[in-house]
């Protein structure tokens, strides 16, 4: 990042336009409002995206590159990332000559997105729910869930498609296509932030529980959970980084400084039955797992939330409660949260939906003092599950 900074706008641009976007046709708007609102968007003009700089390279880009001051790089990302502004032409205390000349240059904020392939907004809770194209086309998914209480909550993806295969997920039955960039994840985030920003408001909590594995993207997932802490002022402990249990990311993330919240897609309570839906287990089974997750507690001292998918007549009963219980008291896990989600229907998965959460939860905390809870759900009414809305584009509906 660092030596693109170095670049001369002239080799940036060259770099750049080798990953131009595939042209996509996108499909027909839907009047019902479960429907993704299709939106026909060009391609940004810029050739070098400024969103995309960290502090330290902005800082670098706008004294060597641009030939101005090193204060005007604390102006811009005031403008940007406090104001929420993404028009050089409206950051009024820059010179006048200098704002047209950056627009005229091609430079952009927010440009590692090509466009809003579609959007859905809940008409229930006000969720939003975007599919955005990047420059080789590849489409992915972010969400903004705001909250009674205040919270404005971002769920990112980390990358294009997921590899881990879990069965009930509907990424998962997509395959993995790459990962995506540090500034293609966080400008996410920063999309959000800047809408959030321009009416009053401010983004408080990002959960990267979009599309992809955060933890198998490690190094670009951290920069950019770095730079939401630093760039959008979000509380390290207001970010989550969710995995579906990739023991090595988990030692990693344990000697990282940022203390972030890890959250665990667990599911299952037994090996045979979590490896039938997530093909990771057998690579890292719950013994190994739950090693890894003694050893990040040992380290960090913090709390660990475990994620369950609640399958009717799969997972869902006292009984499946029970063995949740006897695991982790048995793996001595000490400062655990369970987060238990009906299940959020896709195409391939023949599983239903739970309507036992509540006892489920309750057996936890009664007989365990498992601190355990039901994911309030967002976006019901738009299939705001992970994935959805990439199936509905590609199949036309």
């Amino acid at each position: 990042m660092r030596r693109m900074a170095l670049l001369s706008l002239a080799t940036a641009a060259r770099a750049l336009s080798s990953t131009a976007r595939r042209a996509a046709k996108p499909s027909a708007a839907k009047p019902s409002a479960a429907k993704p609102k299709v939106l026909r968007q060009k391609q940004p003009p810029g050739v070098f995206d400024v969103g995309s700089l960290d502090r330290q390279a902005l800082e670098t880009f706008v004294v060597d590159d641009l030939k101005q001051p090193k204060f005007r790089a604390k102006q811009l990302r005031e403008w940007i990332y406090d104001k929420g502004i993404d028009d050089f032409t409206n950051m009024t205390n820059l010179p006048a000559k200098w704002r047209t000349d950056m627009s005229e240059r091609g430079l952009t904020i927010g440009g590692t997105i090509a466009g809003t392939r579609a959007e859905q907004i809940s008409q229930r809770d006000g969720t939003i729910k975007r599919a955005y194209e990047l420059r080789d086309g590849s489409v992915i998914e972010s969400v903004l869930m705001p909250y009674n209480d205040g919270r404005r909550t971002a769920c990112i993806s980390s990358q294009a498609g997921c590899g881990m295969g879990c069965t009930f997920c509907a990424t998962g039955q997509m395959g993995f296509s790459r990962h995506l960039t540090a500034a293609e994840i966080f400008e996410q985030a920063s999309r959000f932030s800047r809408e959030l920003r321009r009416r009053g408001e401010r983004l408080s909590n990002v959960v990267f529980m979009g599309m992809g594995e955060p933890l198998a993207n490690y190094n670009n997932v951290i920069e950019a959970a770095r730079r939401i802490h630093d760039e959008l002022g979000v509380g390290a402990r207001h970010i989550t980084i969710s995995t579906v249990g990739l023991a090595r990311g988990i030692e990693k993330l344990a000697d990282d400084p940022l203390p972030v919240t890890l959250a665990v897609s667990l599911h299952q309570a037994d090996d045979e039955s979590r490896s039938a839906i997530m093909p990771v287990n057998k690579r890292y089974d719950l013994e190994t797992l739950l090693s890894s997750i003694n050893n990040y507690q040992r380290k960090t001292k913090r709390r660990v939330t475990f994620e369950w998918a609640a399958i009717q007549g799969e997972n869902d009963d006292e009984q499946a409660a029970r063995k949740l219980g006897k695991l982790l008291k048995r793996h001595s896990v000490k400062d655990a949260h369970v987060n238990v989600i009906p299940l959020n229907p896709t195409k391939g998965f023949s599983g239903k939906k739970s309507s036992n959460v509540d006892t489920f939860c309750r057996t936890l905390q009664d007989e365990f003092r498992i601190s355990a809870t039901p994911r309030v759900r967002r976006g019901i009414d738009i299939d705001a599950g992970c994935g959805q809305l990439t199936t509905a584009l590609e199949e036309g509906t």
